[in-house]
Parts: structure tokens; sequence; C-alpha cells
């Protein structure tokens, strides 16, 4: 019988988004950075470490991340 060997990866990127984002817009170093759906069905993607200091993460709703960005 033939073994094989398996290799598992596991990437997390839960902010690459976000950072892509920064990198491309300057202007948004050390800011709240949110990527998600514009809807008020909208779902955040991913958050930046900045946006997560307001308790913002992925999965959230829009509109409860816009809420707690704007306390």
């Amino acid at each position: 019988m033939l073994e094989m060997e398996l290799d598992i990866l596991h990437v997390d990127m839960d902010v690459f988004y976000a950072a892509i984002e920064i990198r491309d817009n300057p202007e948004l170093k050390d800011k709240p950075v949110i990527i998600g759906g514009t809807s008020k069905q909208g779902v955040v993607s991913t958050a930046s470490y900045e946006a997560r200091k307001y308790g913002i993460h992925s999965a959230m709703p829009i509109f409860k991340a816009k809420q707690l960005c704007l306390r």
C-alpha cells in the first residue's frame, strides 16, 4: 500500500485586506479601517487593529461597526 505524507498549511489573513487598503492609501494609517459591504445587511469582512480597539470584528453587521466607531 502506498503511503502519502500530508502537509497542511494554515494562513491567518484576517487583517490582510485592511493592510492592503492602508498600503494603497497611506492617509488611512493609524485610523480604524473596515472592509465589508455597504448595505444595511452588509457585514465586516476584515478590520484593522485600530478598528478592533473599538470592538469591531469580522462577521459583525456594518451598521453596528459604524455605531462603535462613532462613539
